[in-house]
């Protein structure tokens, strides 16, 4: 999956360096593709990071039950991360330095972990050096499917899951417009996020299969008894993870460590919902400034240009209407209980739209590139404006176009199958997926189904709807206008790359 999110991003990268003021996504798709595929993408983008956001809170909200399921916590925890939410309202500057301490939070949560990790896998319970002796095959039965079958679905389950570890790489793409260099800085920053996003999930998922056998946790999240939050085999959030399991089966000598990460993981939650609403609010900026939504959605504050050449305006009218999505968390608490309310189950199973609403963003990103490359081919536009097409050439990845028709295939068969464990072949009949012997369908199963699938039509209908109303045209390779694109200033310094060996490591992993 990280080859399919590198072709994502030098794509999304190399459009954004070059327009940096385009309005993101949104601006390049009525630029180079159809203005009815940006009204489609816009909207899509801001419900996607707009409905997670409540998620983000309630998942919250479950892990800090880890510690005391207080009434009086439980409640107070909601409101103390929509006002965490709100660091979103002092600007692109304020907010950066915000996430970089988190950043640092999450950093030093995957250090630690990873070096427990390692700690437990080299010597078992006798002290004994015996590393490994949890590890099993990577592709797992899936459904105790026998053979090579059950490995290959249970390789399709876990690649969907792998998408979804990636949503965000686009983001750097998405703030372009208030990054100070934007057209030097877009390009390398962008694929170092990769490496980096990268590495440390290859190196948290390795280790984590080498904590627990594979046994414990599948018993663990069976949910034999789910509304007895005494009982093991519950719905908490953290049952299924294989880090703090290791934890419990090492003993209470090691709930320290348990207690700071869930401690980190809370911050995470708090980072990813900051994130939502500051990407969610210039959604609908964008949106508002290329006419695809009201113009009050377009309202910054404060409007001068001393405060945008600091980071510090604000689309507050797009903020507050996406924070207002946080208030949706008070739905999901059920006080004085480890056990997921219905509620929470409800956000979980919404959140799946989210899924398929990212992936449509993916492939919307990775079409719109394809044109845009097929535009710098053409002989006119190369005869119109070859100065820019050079300029745009700087920064195109080897390999392209290549890797986008890679990323646009795979994340197209993503978006289509990413539900397919929901159907089942039964008496010769393909039918929505129920387990054991039930004569009907499962309600929690046709719910998913719906919630899996229905941003695709919608996204459908906002698409064509547009077109039909508005009578657009895509644009013909040879009208496109590459005119305006942004140089690299000549007085700008020019970052220095280290020429030791640790330094280009400490260079790419964390600067």
């Amino acid at each position: 999956m990280s080859s399919v999110v590198y072709g994502l991003v030098v794509s999304s990268a190399e459009m954004v360096s070059v327009y940096p003021y385009c309005r993101g996504t949104v601006g390049l798709a009525d630029r180079f593709v159809d203005p009815a595929l940006g009204f489609a993408m816009g909207w899509n983008a801001w419900f996607h990071w707009g409905i997670v956001i409540p998620s983000q809170i309630a998942a919250a909200t479950s892990l800090i039950k880890y510690w005391h399921p207080s009434p009086q916590l439980s409640w107070a925890v909601p409101s103390v991360f929509i006002v965490l939410t709100s660091g979103s309202v002092f600007g692109a500057r304020i907010y950066g330095e915000l996430e970089s301490v988190f950043a640092m939070i999450k950093l030093f949560a995957v250090v630690v972990l990873v070096g427990v990790a390692i700690m437990f896998d080299s010597k078992d319970v006798a002290h004994n050096r015996n590393p490994f002796r949890f590890w099993n095959p990577p592709f797992a039965q899936y459904l105790d499917i026998p053979g090579a079958k059950g490995r290959f679905l249970g390789f399709c389950a876990v690649f969907v899951q792998a998408a979804i570890s990636f949503f965000g790489t686009e983001i750097p793409s998405i703030i372009a417009g208030e990054l100070k260099d934007a057209p030097r800085v877009i390009y390398p920053v962008a694929k170092r996020l990769w490496v980096r996003l990268s590495i440390i999930y290859f190196i948290a998922v390795f280790v984590a299969g080498t904590l627990v056998p594979r046994e414990v946790l599948k018993a663990q999240t069976e949910h034999i008894n789910p509304d007895d939050p005494n009982s093991p085999e519950n719905d908490a959030p953290w049952a299924s993870s294989p880090f703090l399991t290791a934890l419990h089966r090492a003993g209470s000598s090691y709930n320290w460590i348990a207690n700071l990460c869930i401690a980190c993981f809370i911050t995470s939650a708090a980072s990813a919902a900051s994130t939502e609403v500051f990407l969610s609010a210039r959604y609908l900026y964008f949106l508002a400034k290329a006419g695809h939504a009201p113009a009050f959605f377009g309202a910054v504050w404060p409007d001068t240009q001393e405060a945008r050449r600091k980071g510090a305006v604000v689309p507050w009218v797009g903020v507050l209407t996406t924070v207002a999505f946080a208030t949706m968390s008070w739905l999901c608490v059920r006080p004085g209980e480890n056990t997921e309310s219905e509620m929470e189950k409800t956000f979980l199973q919404i959140e799946s739209m989210t899924t398929s609403a990212c992936l449509q963003a993916w492939v919307g990103t990775l079409f719109t590139y394809i044109r845009f490359w097929w535009g710098t081919r053409h002989p006119k536009n190369r005869r119109d404006y070859g100065r820019e097409i050079e300029r745009i050439k700087e920064n195109r990845a080897w390999g392209q176009p290549f890797w986008a028709i890679y990323s646009f295939t795979v994340c197209s068969a993503i978006l289509i199958f990413n539900g397919w464990s929901l159907f089942n072949q039964k008496n010769a009949v393909w039918v929505i997926y129920y387990s054991g012997e039930q004569s009907g369908f499962s309600n929690d199963q046709v719910l998913k189904f719906i919630t899996t699938y229905a941003p695709i039509p919608i996204f459908i209908l906002a698409l064509f709807g547009y077109k039909l109303i508005c009578q657009t045209t895509m644009r013909r390779a040879m009208d496109m206008n590459f005119s305006g694109v942004a140089y690299v200033e000549g007085s700008t310094p020019v970052e220095v790359k280290p020429e030791s060996l640790w330094g280009r490591v400490w260079w790419t992993l964390v600067k």
